[in-house]
């Protein structure tokens, strides 16, 4: 994080940090829902399932 600070000699008057992008935001504009095929094994289906649960709960459905 970066600081922007307004300065006269050995004194500070302001500064200001950016606001950072929450993460939760972040992940939903990076992520999707996960479609999978019928040659997916069992365990690749029930990866993808997890995934899909956790974009819902953060995302809600987008």
């Amino acid at each position: 994080m970066t600081f922007t600070c307004a300065a006269a000699g050995f004194f500070v008057f302001t500064c200001t940090a950016p606001d950072p992008v929450p993460a939760a935001a972040r992940f939903c504009e990076t992520s999707a829902l996960v479609r999978y095929s019928a040659q997916d094994t069992a365990e690749t289906r029930r990866q993808l399932r997890v995934a899909n649960a956790k974009f819902r709960a953060v995302c809600g459905d987008r």
